[in-house]
C-alpha cells in the first residue's frame, strides 16, 4: 500500500486534458484501458481480491458506456424506438440498456436490407453478450454494489461467502468487444448509418 506522493520529476505525467474526452467512445476507451491494465496486474501476480471490485466496476461501467454510445447512435436511425434518458437510475441498468440495444438491432434487421453475414454476426454476438449482461446485472443491478460495501439501507451488498470467477467475466467481456466497438462501423458499411464527414 502506497502513502508517498508522486515524485516531482514524474508530476508532468499526471497532467490530463480531461476536456479532450468529449464523446462516449473516448470515455469508454479510458475505462477499457483501465480494465486491461488491472487484468495485466492480476496476470502478473497481483492478488485478485485486492482489485476485484474496481475491476468489476470498470468492466461493468465500460459496458454501460459502450451500450449507451451505440444506442444514442441508433436512435438517429430508429426514430420510432423510444429514446433512452441520460438521467435516473433506470439507465444505469445493464438489463435495460442491453434490451434497448437489442431492440434497435432487431428493428434494423426486420426493416432494413442487411447482409446475411451481418445478420448472423449480430445474432451470435447478442447470444454471447446476454450471459455477461446477466451476470453483471445480477451482481450489480444499479452500478452500486461494486462501488459501496452496503446498499442504501445499510445492508451488505454481498454475503461474506459470495464468490465469483472474475476470469469468466473478463473472458466474456473481451469476446464481445468487437460487437460493442464496431457495430456502428458495420452498420455504416451496410448503408444503415450515414457516414460522418
Amino acid at each position: 500500500m502506497r502513502f508517498n506522493p508522486i515524485d516531482k520529476k514524474n508530476r508532468y505525467k499526471f497532467e490530463s486534458y480531461i476536456g479532450w474526452s468529449q464523446n462516449w467512445w473516448s470515455y469508454y476507451a479510458q475505462y477499457k484501458e483501465s480494465v486491461d491494465k488491472l487484468v495485466g496486474l492480476v496476470e502478473s501476480g497481483t492478488p485478485i481480491d485486492t482489485v476485484a471490485l474496481p475491476l468489476l466496476f470498470l468492466t461493468r461501467h465500460s459496458l454501460e458506456l459502450g451500450l449507451k454510445a451505440n444506442i444514442l447512435k441508433l436512435e438517429n436511425v430508429n426514430q420510432k424506438v423510444k429514446k433512452i434518458s441520460l438521467s435516473g437510475s433506470r439507465y444505469h441498468s445493464l438489463e435495460i440498456l442491453y434490451n434497448k440495444f437489442e431492440e434497435h438491432l432487431n428493428v434494423i434487421l426486420k426493416g432494413k436490407k442487411v447482409s446475411q453475414t451481418t445478420r448472423n454476426e449480430v445474432s451470435l454476438y447478442l447470444k454471447e453478450f446476454e450471459p455477461l449482461k446477466n451476470i453483471l446485472h445480477n451482481l450489480d443491478k444499479g452500478s452500486f454494489s461494486f462501488r459501496y460495501p452496503v446498499d442504501t439501507a445499510g445492508n451488505p451488498n454481498f454475503n461474506r461467502n459470495d464468490k465469483v470467477q472474475v476470469a469468466d467475466i473478463i473472458d466474456m467481456y473481451y469476446k464481445i468487444q468487437p460487437f460493442l466497438v464496431f457495430t456502428e462501423n458495420v452498420l455504416t458499411e451496410e448503408g444503415i448509418i450515414e457516414p460522418e464527414i
